[in-house]
């Protein structure tokens, strides 16, 4: 399970903040998943934060997925 690199905490999703904010989690076959978790969130482009502190890891959707994937562990912006 990846750790957040500023926290250092254990995370299994990242929260996904666009027009909305999902949850985005990558399951043991590695395949991608979103849910709707607020549908009130007025963001400008994608934004993949810690659900634990809130830090901005990603704004790439491919960079998020692959540190899910346990592919990369540093942050990209």
């Amino acid at each position: 399970m990846p750790k957040c690199p500023k926290c250092g905490k254990e995370i299994d999703y990242l929260r996904d903040l666009m027009l909305e904010e999902f949850k985005l989690t990558v399951d043991e076959n590695g395949y991608v998943h979103y849910e709707l978790v607020d549908a009130s969130v007025l963001n400008r482009g994608d934004e993949y934060k810690c659900p634990k502190c809130s830090a901005l890891l990603f704004r790439d959707e491919k960079e998020a997925v692959k540190f899910l994937r346990g592919e990369t562990s540093q942050k990209r912006e």
